[in-house]
């Protein structure tokens, strides 16, 4: 039974002095330094591709979400710029018209044609107006996490940009349909007198509402540009 013992403590012994001199030896290759370079490049080999994967994907992800920002931005420039030609082309009319004192039957002509080339820049117009911010919610988030009083906080806006597109175009209305009517007579004064007083009226409307979608549309922008 002794026997026994002492042979299983000296195996014991030898398998740890084994073990110590594997830790030794595996030590001693660790701090060889070409071990340390095979390591080092080793871990760099994989580390620095998942690194640069995750890098690019954010400098992806940041470009697309700034992009967005900037075709909101580009959109309502547009749309600016077509309105304010809108109003621009109504006014014209009326100050040629006037300046120009124009027979009858020449203004009949004028006024047909007038309204044939205002009615197709119009529908353009309106064409492109209304529709281009209905998808912005999924395009945010996929770039994006987002909250539901995010998601709930856009669809405000989207609603308040729609009421504000409606009355911009409202704006417009008396005045087209003033000069468009059979009633019109630029040599007229008080035909005159009121196609004034109509066109003051808009050019008092229409600044507050270009200011108010501006500050929208940044507000729409910024759901972009926010560090997520």
């Amino acid at each position: 039974m002794a026997d026994q013992q002492n042979s299983d403590a000296s195996r014991n012994e030898q398998t740890q002095k084994g073990k110590a001199r594997s830790t030794g030896t595996l030590l001693e290759i660790l701090r060889h330094p070409l071990a340390l370079l095979i390591i080092g490049a080793t871990i760099t080999s994989l580390l620095v591709p998942y690194l640069n994967s995750r890098v690019n994907r954010n400098e992806l992800l940041q470009e697309a979400k700034l992009k967005k920002a900037s075709e909101i931005r580009e959109h309502v420039i547009e749309f600016n710029s077509e309105l304010n030609a809108l109003e621009t082309m109504l006014e014209l009319f009326h100050n040629m018209n006037v300046r120009l004192q124009l027979k009858p039957a020449e203004f009949r002509q004028a006024q047909l044609k007038f309204v044939d080339d205002f009615s197709r820049r119009y529908l353009d117009f309106d064409e492109k107006a209304w529709w281009w911010y209905s998808g912005l919610e999924g395009e945010l988030s996929a770039l994006r996490q987002t909250s539901n009083s995010e998601l709930q906080t856009l669809d405000t806006e989207f609603a308040e940009y729609g009421e504000n597109i409606g009355k911009s175009k409202e704006a417009l209305k008396p005045l087209w349909v003033a000069l468009t009517s059979a009633d019109y007579s630029p040599n007229d004064l008080e035909s005159r007198k009121k196609v004034d007083e109509t066109i003051a009226k808009v050019q008092k409307e229409l600044p507050p509402l270009h200011q108010a979608r501006n500050i929208l549309v940044e507000k729409m922008a910024g759901h972009f540009t926010l560090a997520r």
